[in-house]
């Protein structure tokens, strides 16, 4: 049995937010800070380069659909490289296609991610990538004797996720759902390396791992604002009672909702604001519904959101009923988004790397996907029932998002997402590269 590791090297890159926002999480664990390669502190400046033309390649990519005759084609494109093979008929699908040849192409003329190497060299500790290029890269130097974990993002992956020999790699996998687990076996990946841990949530969101008293406390405020009618109630509130530790069920009281926007990290929903809050206006000015737009770290996409904002002659309502959550720091950002989902009660996302955010307990409204893993993340969702599609137009969502919450739809989300998305990811990891021990359990809730 081998010596406990108090912590561990948590490597990530900024491709968009999804990679990072799944190390973030592990920070108690990490030392030395994450390890963020691609940028300028952690990336020698050769290489710096290289990561910077691959960030605006993704984004223009990410952009796609916003950008006139062009976009369709580099959508095309996109969708040509993330192609997902159906999972059934259940068949070996070890070979490698020509993403994995040209990643281990660049890993081993163009020596990328060669910096890694030095950078995690001393303390030898196990590491965490949540970005599949760093992991094949660190697991094909022959110098690198660390444990190494590649910690899965979406609910589907392409076969660049797994390395050109599969069956003869160190890489150990950390498995957000059970179809990733059935996914990476057909990709050649033995069994004893994958570990159905669950996506790591953040812990001011879940509180204590024996109690979640914060989720609990957090839900069921969340499913009293979003059954007004008790019609959820009337039939879940015997197993509400019993799973988040309550004696009973106040009366209805007249009351507001929060809804949350979450433009994705290349800011692709950008333009949908404008339809929602010209939509929602008159709601939110009467304190029937409060609406954040969360913006992430582009000051761009910030800007935007306040233009319309101030077009529709709505500044005076920011602080009340209407909040933007920006952070040109990443952590920063992080740390304002987790604060806010706490009193969110309906997140409206596309289906990226926050659909595991179901967990919480919060109802997924899916905008529409980008890409065949948001594709497939979005078919995880309504698998589960935790997701939910806009029910018309997104011009008129001041009609059917109070329908979706009165008739109890909203509420059932929140409690399937609660019930059937595993919410331990960030505890389960950080034992498993403690003492190389792990208990799958045998459900979300177990311990």
């Amino acid at each position: 049995m081998r010596e406990p590791n108090e912590k561990a090297w948590v490597v990530s890159v900024l491709m968009g937010l999804g990679h990072l926002r799944a190390a973030f999480p592990l920070k108690d664990i990490a030392h030395q800070d994450i390890v963020l390669y691609g940028s300028r502190r952690f990336t020698p400046a050769a290489e710096y380069r290289r990561w910077k033309r691959l960030r605006r390649i993704y984004y223009l990519f990410s952009r796609a659909g916003r950008v006139p005759v062009l976009g369709r084609y580099l959508l095309a494109l996109m969708l040509a490289l993330e192609k997902i093979p159906p999972l059934y008929p259940r068949r070996d699908r070890s070979t490698p296609n020509a993403s994995v040849r040209y990643l281990d192409f660049l890993i081993r003329k163009r020596r990328l991610c060669r910096a890694l190497l030095d950078r995690v060299q001393a303390p030898e500790l196990p590491v965490v990538h949540t970005f599949y290029a760093t992991a094949m890269a660190l697991d094909k130097m022959a110098q690198a004797t660390h444990e190494q974990y590649l910690l899965i993002c979406d609910a589907d992956v392409n076969r660049v996720w797994v390395p050109r020999d599969p069956a003869h790699s160190r890489l150990k996998y950390l498995a957000p759902c059970s179809q990733i687990k059935k996914r990476l076996m057909i990709y050649g990946v033995p069994e004893g390396q994958i570990y159905l841990t669950g996506f790591p949530l953040p812990k001011e969101n879940l509180g204590n791992e024996g109690r979640l008293e914060i989720l609990k406390e957090d839900l069921f405020q969340r499913l009293l604002r979003l059954d007004p009618m008790r019609k959820f109630f009337s039939y879940h509130q015997s197993s509400v009672l019993k799973w988040l530790d309550r004696q009973e069920i106040p009366a209805p009281q007249e009351g507001s909702f929060h809804l949350m926007f979450a433009i994705g990290g290349a800011g692709a929903q950008t333009e949908m604001t404008r339809a929602i809050l010209k939509s929602l206006k008159a709601k939110i000015l009467e304190g029937q519904v409060t609406v954040s737009f969360s913006c992430g770290i582009q000051k761009r996409v910030f800007e935007e959101v306040l233009n319309v904002i101030n077009k529709l002659e709505m500044i005076g309502h920011l602080g009340q009923t209407l909040e933007v959550i920006f952070d040109q720091d990443v952590y920063g950002y992080f740390r304002k988004f987790n604060q806010a989902l706490r009193r969110t009660d309906v997140l409206w996302t596309k289906p990226s790397e926050l659909s595991f955010y179901c967990a919480l307990g919060i109802p997924i409204l899916i905008a529409p996907p980008i890409g065949t893993h948001e594709e497939r993340n979005r078919r995880w969702l309504e698998e589960i029932h935790a997701g939910v599609e806009p029910a018309g137009r997104i011009e008129d969502c001041r009609e059917w998002l109070f329908d979706l919450r009165d008739n109890g739809r909203l509420a059932e989300a929140a409690w399937d997402g609660f019930l059937k998305a595993r919410k331990l990811g960030t505890y389960k990891i950080e034992k498993l590269v403690r003492t190389g021990s792990f208990s799958e359990g045998r459900g979300p809730l177990e311990q």
